[in-house]
């Protein structure tokens, strides 16, 4: 009787064990691909900043810094969305954007100034990003074949730690930089162990370059959710007074 009760209660442990046990890395990231393939919706907030610390012929220090916030709320089958961004530029103040992007026109006001409407809707939705998912479900294929992936509770966590020449060039491709030889990295992003969904990273680059004595930092977080859940808005912005921007490819303004 008594071996019966334990192994009862041993049954359970056994198979919570075996719910729990990581997954192989390719499959993990098999998962991730095919989930984030036929997304409906997602919601994102993604923080960019560059800082650059600069010795010059005198001795003195210069630090120039960037920034970009951007929270945007994204409908990728339809090519939509909507949301808000800032971004700054040392010494000068911050600009705030809206962005509301439809499959046939992209509006933008900065500062709460009157709308702009762009006829290609590509460009503000592009600019409201910052970076498409796919670019961050790129760098987890990334880190996955040069890092370690980890399963963590409810989280398959990878990371990334150090220099390594062959993922340099990956990475410089994937963000469309330029090449530095001595570029060091710290990069750790999380998936729901459940979902496969994209949770949140954080990535940080160290690029010196001694003989400008010069030492470039770039620092990009990202956090996801909402995944098939994301609404669209209760009301329209008006835009009976924006004016209008031809179709361009440009990507910048």
């Amino acid at each position: 009787m008594k071996k019966i009760i334990l192994s009862a209660l041993l049954l359970p442990l056994f198979l919570l064990s075996a719910c729990t046990t990581a997954l192989p890395g390719e499959e993990v990231m098999q998962n991730l691909v095919n989930r984030s393939a036929d997304l409906d919706s997602y919601h994102q907030f993604v923080a960019f900043r560059t800082t650059t610390t600069k010795e010059d012929l005198n001795g003195a220090t210069t630090v120039n810094e960037q920034y970009t916030t951007a929270d945007a709320t994204l409908f990728p089958e339809e090519k939509t969305g909507y949301g808000k961004r800032i971004d700054k530029n040392n010494p000068y103040p911050a600009t705030k954007s809206e962005f509301y992007v439809t499959a046939e026109v992209g509006y933008v006001r900065t500062d709460d100034a009157e709308w702009t409407a762009y006829a290609t809707p590509d460009v503000p939705l592009a600019s409201l990003q910052v970076y498409p998912l796919e670019t961050f479900i790129e760098l987890s294929q990334i880190i996955e074949t040069y890092g370690t992936l980890e399963r963590k509770g409810d989280e398959y966590v990878l990371h990334f730690s150090g220099s390594d020449d062959a993922l340099n060039k990956e990475i410089n491709y994937l963000f469309q930089t330029f090449p530095a030889e001595r570029t060091d990295y710290d990069i750790e992003i999380r998936l729901d162990a459940e979902t496969f969904y994209l949770s949140d990273f954080s990535y940080r680059s160290i690029v010196t370059q001694a003989d400008q004595k010069a030492v470039s930092t770039t620092e990009l977080t990202g956090e996801f959710d909402l995944y098939d859940q994301a609404k669209k808005l209760k009301s329209t912005p008006v835009f009976d007074s924006a004016s209008s921007v031809p179709e361009t490819s440009d990507s910048s303004f």
